[in-house]
């Protein structure tokens, strides 16, 4: 079982509070720290603030960025970025946010699995096409690669799925499935390497998140309103769920 904290919202965020909450994840027993922009909303950036958190904590960092609202070349080269700044620690939810333009969606996905594959591509489609073929661009090479790579061979990605084409769209490019809790949910199948993800409120209980992987592993990623919530999610949910029969005792007893 993996455990993360957040996503930690990057509106109205100082650095302040986020390297607190990176602290907390640290000392909580967390696997990873999660944050989440909001270009919708002018808070974009996602990327690069967990870049920066990796510089403060040794333990993985996670950023959840909006697909479908800037060029996935250029998501590409800021995920490889923030991989090689953080050493290559970094892991990234996509989350759609150009709601209603599927095949719009598609392609951006596309174009990021083949920058991110190492490929020297070539892509003409309906909304995109890499080279652009800009005159003012010439001479241009006809096909493009990504540089620099990212430190990881390949870096974890999971689609926050919402409909079943997402779940589908996903697993047809090997990213893993994240889901948002709810009381019947069940963790999603893993992609190949990458466990199914939950994201949870800070309130549910061990035995529920147990009970939605079934007997298999599982990526609960619990977000917590502050650094006091994260130490209580943190010691209430680490122990249960990397332990089989975890004794209720140590909980219990407020002094451990």
């Amino acid at each position: 079982m993996r455990l993360g904290l957040g996503p930690i919202s990057l509106l109205g965020a100082t650095r302040e509070s986020l390297a607190g909450m990176a602290a907390q994840a640290v000392a909580s027993s967390f696997d990873a720290v999660w944050v989440a922009e909001s270009r919708e909303d002018g808070a974009g950036g996602g990327l690069a603030a967990a870049a920066l958190l990796a510089q403060a904590v040794p333990i993985r960092v996670g950023a959840v960025v909006d697909l479908g609202l800037y060029h996935p070349l250029h998501l590409a080269e800021d995920i490889a970025i923030a991989d090689l700044t953080s050493q290559g620690r970094i892991e990234v939810i996509l989350r759609i946010a150009a709601a209603g333009q599927r095949d719009l969606l598609e392609e951006h996905i596309q174009v990021l699995a083949l920058a991110l594959s190492g490929a020297h591509f070539k892509w003409t489609g309906k909304h995109l096409r890499v080279p652009a073929g800009i005159e003012a661009n010439q001479p241009a090479p006809s096909r493009l690669a990504l540089n620099p790579r990212p430190a990881q061979p390949v870096v974890p990605i999971w689609i926050e799925s919402t409909e079943t084409w997402m779940e589908e769209l996903a697993r047809s490019f090997g990213f893993g499935v994240a889901t948002r809790w709810r009381p019947t949910a069940a963790v999603p199948a893993p992609t190949g390497r990458w466990p199914g993800m939950l994201l949870c409120p800070a309130d549910v209980e061990s035995s529920s998140l147990l009970g939605a992987a079934a007997g298999g592993a599982g990526y609960f990623v619990l977000d917590a309103r502050d650094a006091h919530e994260a130490a209580l999610v943190g010691r209430r949910l680490a122990g249960p769920l990397r332990m089989p029969e975890f004794p209720e005792w140590i909980n219990a007893d407020e002094s451990l």
